[in-house]
């Protein structure tokens, strides 16, 4: 385990955000032992670029959300010890370790314990996920269209606009997340 520290600096140049993050070192972990899968959460780009097209032909508004601190809202079923943090030891029980019950960034199984989460919660939102890309999900809500598009910790939305903006509501009850609204720009796409 160690802290990492991060400075988020603005278009000037300046300090804008201080960041610190807890993190497994995942890089000593052995598939098999530690983890079974690992599992990217992007989307393809071709859909994003046809999805972005349909936007374009429909009408529709593109929204754009990202989770917080992502890979913390997973839980994961494989038991994860590891050792007490550095400056945190519990006094008279330094030897002692921890169990980990959820995901943490830097554990190998932390974006599929992502994923399960999200696309668990999407099915109970009564989302359909495509055949074709698992990080596409679509409903109908009173005859009007919803299409959700999942690229790990973003995620954009278009559709009919009461959709969306009830479909935003009931994400960020569950996840903490900011609503970056309309999509002005995704990876190197200008929207």
């Amino acid at each position: 385990m160690k802290w990492l520290y991060k400075i988020k600096h603005g278009a000037d140049g300046s300090a804008k955000k201080y960041k610190a993050c807890f993190v497994a070192r995942g890089f000593s972990h052995k598939e098999g032992v530690d983890y079974d899968e690992i599992f990217a959460l992007v989307a393809q780009y071709t859909i994003i670029c046809s999805i972005i097209a349909l936007v374009a032909l429909q009408g529709w508004n593109l929204h754009h959300m990202d989770v917080k601190t992502v890979f913390l809202h997973g839980s994961i079923k494989e038991e994860v010890y590891v050792e007490q943090p550095k400056q945190f030891e519990i006094h008279n029980q330094e030897s002692h370790i921890c169990r980990l019950k959820k995901s943490l960034y830097g554990l190998k199984q932390a974006p599929q314990a992502w994923y399960e989460r999200i696309d668990s919660y999407l099915m109970k939102l009564g989302f359909t996920r495509s055949e074709a890309e698992t990080n596409l999900y679509f409903k109908v809500e009173d005859d009007k269209p919803l299409i959700l598009v999942l690229y790990v910790d973003d995620l954009f939305l278009t559709g009919a606009n009461p959709v969306i903006h009830k479909c935003k509501r009931e994400l960020a009850s569950k996840f903490e997340m900011k609503n970056l609204r309309l999509m002005h720009y995704f990876l190197v796409l200008e929207v």
